[in-house]
């Protein structure tokens, strides 16, 4: 129970740290647009066009990141039907938070899932990418803590479904 209760005060110090820049108003409006960069419509478009476009060298990838994403998605929504965890904006007083904030579940971070599922295929087929999509991942990552709508135990548990998914599709493809 100590260890339980000694990571719940970390998970809510980093949210804080991260948090807290709330008079840094470029930053919170770079990661509020970063942010849907793992959403739904931000996914699940790129997904499309890259099936619709890519090449047959690009295919594998795309498919494989198609899927990666699907199944992420199922993992994700099973999951916060049940961990009800709610949002740290609601339980951490003062933290900054976007208009119009989720309410649904907290853990884990579906857009951080999103983002690393849809990712993860091109860097491990194309390892020159990881150089520019690891970052624009982490970011999104990121932004879901400095908006207000995750804690980093979100986050990280978002990036290893993503990657695990993904990973473990690539066996497949």
């Amino acid at each position: 129970m100590k260890a339980l209760n000694w990571f719940h005060l970390q998970d809510r110090n980093i949210f804080r740290a991260i948090n807290r820049c709330r008079e840094a108003a470029f930053y919170h409006t770079a990661m509020g647009l970063l942010t849907h960069l793992g959403g739904a419509t931000a996914t699940i478009t790129t997904t499309l066009v890259l099936l619709a476009a890519a090449s047959p060298e690009w295919r594998p990838a795309v498919f494989h990141s198609a899927a990666a994403l699907v199944i992420s998605h199922v993992i994700v929504t099973t999951l916060k039907r049940n961990f009800l965890r709610q949002r740290p904006y609601i339980v951490i007083g003062d933290s900054y938070v976007v208009r119009n904030p989720l309410r649904d579940s907290s853990f884990p971070s579906g857009h951080t899932t999103a983002v690393f599922s849809v990712t993860m295929p091109y860097m491990f087929l194309f390892p020159s990418l990881i150089i520019l999509l690891l970052p624009i991942a982490l970011l999104v990552a990121i932004s879901r803590i400095t908006i207000g709508l995750h804690y980093p135990s979100d986050v990280i548990a978002g990036m290893i479904i993503g990657t695990v998914t993904a990973f473990l599709l690539g066996l497949l493809f």
